[in-house]
């Protein structure tokens, strides 16, 4: 065997053992990565969604509530240090099995909706909108009658207000998010929500908001924001969630 053939034998299996090393060492930090996305992501509530590492970028799959959540989870991927990138082009939007019916049944009391004009007298801009929508959810709170979508006769002032401001921003739609605590978990939680959502949604229309600015989303206990372990928490996160968004 010639000296230059020893060397390249040599240098072959060098890069060969390299190779066996990278591997033997990507496994197990792929596999912390993924631990480490998942308690992350379960700090949120979020849980059961398949998390493949492929070196440093991520790989996100399952159910997520709806659309406007699947940002949110890749950004909670992407802030777990080590991470390089996050694919969330897997994530697809859960499919409930809740008729328009179902949704718009809750008891209404229309003699306590206060009917707005077809043309508000005094437009706001959006922003303004959406600051005066949560300084009206953080001095009070919608309720609605225990295990039930229908609003409770001491919501109805502040559903009539709330409904004022979303009429003082007619170029806008309306996200109705319905949330729930843990102790209406799965499909139950997401089905209340969901329902619940619809029910401030059919109120907005009975008092003049067209139907086609108002989206309904079903967040279940995803998105708590207190703790589900005291009465007080879970009072809390039982809540109804209003955001603007660009009319169409």
């Amino acid at each position: 065997m010639s000296k230059n053939t020893a060397v390249l034998i040599a240098l072959a299996g060098l890069l060969a053992l390299t190779g066996v090393t990278l591997v033997l060492r990507s496994e197990p930090i792929e596999a912390d990565l993924e631990q480490r996305v998942e308690q992350a992501l379960a700090a949120y509530a979020i849980t059961g969604l398949g998390i493949e590492a492929r070196g440093r970028d991520l790989y996100l799959s399952g159910e997520i509530p709806n659309e406007l959540a699947r940002d949110p989870v890749g950004d909670i991927a992407r802030s777990v240090w080590g991470v390089r990138d996050v694919d969330v082009s897997a994530l697809r939007q859960r499919v409930l099995p809740v008729e328009r019916d179902e949704l718009l049944g809750p008891r209404l009391d229309k003699s306590r909706i206060v009917r707005l004009p077809g043309e508000p007298s005094n437009r706001m801009h959006p922003l303004t909108c959406q600051r005066t929508l949560a300084r009206l959810a953080a001095v009070s709170q919608i309720y609605f009658e225990a295990g039930t979508a229908s609003p409770m006769p001491q919501s109805y002032p502040l559903l009539n207000d709330l409904a004022t401001v979303v009429h003082q921003c007619p170029d806008t739609r309306i996200a109705i998010g319905g949330h729930t605590d843990t102790v209406s978990e799965g499909e139950a939680g997401l089905r209340l929500s969901l329902a619940r959502a619809g029910a401030v949604g059919r109120f907005f229309e009975e008092a003049g908001i067209r139907g086609d600015r108002i989206q309904v989303i079903a967040y279940g206990g995803s998105q708590p924001l207190a703790g589900n372990d005291t009465a007080t928490g879970r009072a809390v996160n039982r809540r109804i969630s209003l955001d603007l968004l660009p009319g169409q």
